[in-house]
């Protein structure tokens, strides 16, 4: 018997005409580092000995927090209702209105990112020592063998397997594997080169066309190394101001890292637009989620400024793109922005209002606690047709009806 409390969440009433049809752009699981052995396999043994002392409640059990208004939004982590049963997490989408939502990776997935992207760094999971990359990338095949089977059955919650490898060769067979079972939204790390190539290089086009023609997304979600990761040094936070902030359940929150946060997946994604990914791939979907959304409109004014004024003529002139730069991010690209971001004036100063969206990051900290309520609050001017866009409409782009 659901325990669903009867009155359900009121929506802000700028929002209420959309209840039951909003798209969640981010959310994720939540399992106790206690339940990883039953859920993703034996092989994660090692990994929960050496997390116990990094969860948030390492001795949390069931999935049994009432699903209310206050529960809903102020729980976190594994205290949440809907945390990791996911039964539980269809009963809370459909108490706050929501139709669907993006399950990303958890405390396993994330971690397993950031190992595998530290594997030669010593300082990081310390105790384990032997075959670090090759064991970082076991726990990623789990977490993806448990993405397989949470979406089946099911398509409300659409769940994101993850993508690492060394090779291109390896890149392709992983993500056809992944697609001939079903999944269609897929995580890259965007603070290296994928198979240690520039993402515009054509020998990744099979991969880029093997997601384009199977309708899968490619997603880029904040991950632990995200900042430090691309600008390969943390020198410029070693400072007393940027000490002693909480360290969240992905990043770290102190006011260096928060501020250049997006820098990796603005170079990413800039790589992929000016490098002609999206002209040769015409299909092809990318989803931005936990790197704000402040960098969006100024990233298009500048790709569109400098690709069309170059100080040289190019020898390339058959190559140039199609469409200004500024087009691929409306048309393929869609952002989810943090929730005390003023969305209403990005889109007031720059447009793209067919390219933001709305994200809870339930269950985690970083979701707030009145996601609902301060993006009404910034959107508060804006017309119905925007709205509906931000609500409903745009994520469409990267998870469809199937």
């Amino acid at each position: 018997m659901s325990n669903v409390a009867a009155s359900g969440y009121q929506p802000p009433a700028l929002f209420a005409p959309y209840t039951g049809l909003i798209n969640d752009l981010d959310a994720h699981e939540a399992l106790p580092v206690s339940h990883w052995r039953e859920e993703f396999g034996s092989a994660v043994g090692e990994f929960v000995e050496a997390q116990m002392k990094l969860v948030f409640n390492p001795d949390a059990d069931k999935d049994e927090a009432p699903i209310n208004v206050h529960n809903v939004w102020n729980l976190k982590m594994e205290q949440a209702p809907g945390a990791f049963d996911l039964q539980r997490r269809l009963e809370v989408i459909d108490f706050v209105g929501i139709d669907r939502q993006i399950i990303f990776p958890g405390g396993l997935g994330q971690q397993a990112i950031y190992f595998y992207n530290k594997a030669d760094d010593p300082a990081a999971f310390s105790a384990i020592t032997a075959n670090r990359k090759q064991y970082a990338h076991k726990l990623i095949e789990c977490h993806n063998d448990w993405c397989v089977r949470a979406w089946r059955g099911q398509d409300r919650l659409r769940t994101v397997a993850i993508l690492l490898e060394e090779s291109v060769d390896d890149m392709y067979n992983t993500l056809k594997s992944l697609i001939d079972k079903g999944v269609r939204l897929v995580q890259l790390s965007c603070t290296k080169p994928p198979a240690g190539l520039s993402p515009a290089d054509p020998a990744l086009d099979r991969v880029w066309g093997l997601a384009s023609a199977a309708g899968v997304a490619f997603l880029a979600h904040v991950d632990g190394s995200s900042a430090d990761g691309f600008l390969a040094t943390q020198k410029w936070k070693q400072a007393p101001a940027f000490a002693g902030w909480k360290i969240g359940d992905e990043f770290a929150l102190d006011p260096w890292t928060l501020t250049n946060l997006h820098l990796a997946v603005q170079n990413f994604l800039a790589t992929l637009v000016l490098g002609g990914v999206f002209d040769r791939h015409p299909n092809l979907r990318f989803g931005v989620q936990e790197f704000g959304a402040h960098w969006v409109g100024p990233l298009g004014e500048n790709m569109d400024r400098y690709y069309a004024h170059t100080p040289f003529p190019t020898d390339i002139g058959e190559r140039r793109l199609k469409l200004k730069p500024s087009d691929y991010i409306r048309k393929h690209v869609r952002v989810a922005p943090f929730y005390f971001e003023p969305v209403g004036t990005y889109i007031d100063r720059y447009g793209f209002e067919d390219v933001f969206c709305f994200a809870t990051d339930f269950p985690h900290f970083e979701g707030g606690r009145k996601p609902m309520e301060d993006f009404a609050g910034s959107l508060k001017d804006q017309s119905p047709q925007v709205i509906r866009k931000f609500l409903v409409e745009n994520a469409k782009q990267i998870m469809p009806n199937l």
